[in-house]
């Protein structure tokens, strides 16, 4: 392994063929371009969503909420697409979809270029992306998840990285990590865009990656199966930056606000349900998780559940706070890349637009 990678911010593998223990990652998404996940029943309005994997904690909610047919129960039909890409907002300002899910971030990033976007709801308040690297690598420099922080970022040096592509929030992490380790991320690491959980498994035991960021159940699966190890188990173990951090979000283009807010209200009481059923009732989400993920086995299940039941907010509506932090996340991200960072005049206000949520909640 060389000390010092350049970054290859092109490359994409697309890692083929059956790997031992991938059939717990069937639904998460094979490498394509689109590809539907599935819809509530029927009901009088209807919104489509996108998102950049098809099965994973992080979608949870969404996928929770049709499940036990809270979407339903508002009235509202969703039909749910995967685009196996870390960044979607190309898909969602040409009209592919009505509402995108992802990281703030990156709503954020197009917003202060002039983009028509807005937030209007939040899920995830953990920043549940993961860094697995190969376990005979950690072992060799002696360093486990529960390392000091700052040793587990100096880990990084010279790794082949697997994420989800130039912007995503894998992408984005893994940098925050490496610069903070007083080292650059586009020499002293290499960080290779992978599409679908599977790829990224497949392209560790290949030997063409060395660890990669991602979300459950794809890291619990590499740990169990794969000879991984976890660097930062970011759902339980965060630094402290990351405690409390707005990571998933539902986003919409400002012409679908205006066209579409009795149904984007509905949506919006359908995610307020499944939230509220994952605190109050843990047992109906962990059974119908249970359901979501049919194809692990118990064993891998059981770690999933216990990494990622406690990434989900109390209630769909982002603070201040979680503004606030992800500003100054982007900001450093976009200054250390040369960039100008947010305009001065960027505001909370001016990020979300709450009507919806409010409303939902009223």
């Amino acid at each position: 392994m060389k000390n010092v990678m350049h970054s290859s911010r092109r490359e994409l593998l697309t890692a083929a063929g059956a790997v031992g223990g991938l059939g717990a990652l069937q639904g998460i998404g094979a490498v394509s371009a689109l590809m539907f996940t599935g819809s509530t029943h029927a009901a009088n309005m209807s919104l489509s969503t996108l998102r950049s994997t098809s099965k994973s904690w992080l979608w949870a909610v969404e996928d929770f909420a049709g499940g036990k047919e809270f979407f339903n129960k508002a009235g509202l039909t969703v039909s749910k697409a995967a685009t196996e890409r870390g960044t979607n907002h190309d898909a969602l300002l040409g009209g592919a979809s009505d509402v995108l899910l992802g990281a703030p971030q990156q709503n954020m990033r197009v917003q202060i270029l002039g983009k028509p976007v807005v937030i209007i709801a939040g899920m995830v308040n953990k920043f549940a992306s993961n860094v697995v690297i190969k376990k005979s690598i950690a072992d060799k420099l002696g360093v486990s998840e529960s390392s000091p922080i700052e040793k587990k970022r100096a880990a990084l040096k010279g790794l082949r990285m697997g994420t989800t592509g130039p912007g995503g929030a894998p992408d984005q992490l893994l940098r925050h990590f490496l610069r903070e380790a007083g080292l650059d991320p586009n020499k002293d690491a290499r960080l290779v865009p992978i599409r679908g959980g599977a790829a990224m498994i497949a392209g560790m035991q290949q030997d063409q990656i060395d660890g990669f960021c991602l979300s459950s159940p794809t890291s619990d699966l590499a740990v169990e199966k794969a000879g991984a190890t976890y660097l930062f188990n970011m759902a339980v173990n965060p630094p402290k930056e990351f405690e409390d951090y707005l990571y998933i979000t539902a986003s919409v283009k400002e012409e679908t606000a205006k066209s579409k807010p009795e149904a984007l209200t509905a949506y919006c009481k359908g995610l307020a349900l499944a939230l509220k059923a994952q605190k109050e009732d843990p047992a109906l989400f962990k059974l119908w998780a249970r359901s979501w993920f049919a194809t692990m086995d118990d064993a891998l299940f059981e770690t999933a559940y216990r990494n990622n039941s406690a990434i989900y907010m109390s209630t769909p509506v982002p603070s201040q706070h979680h503004f606030d932090v992800n500003l100054k996340f982007m900001n450093q991200s976009l200054v250390d890349s040369g960039r100008d960072p947010a305009p001065k005049d960027y505001s909370y206000e001016k990020a979300f637009n709450l009507t919806f949520v409010k409303q939902a909640l009223a």
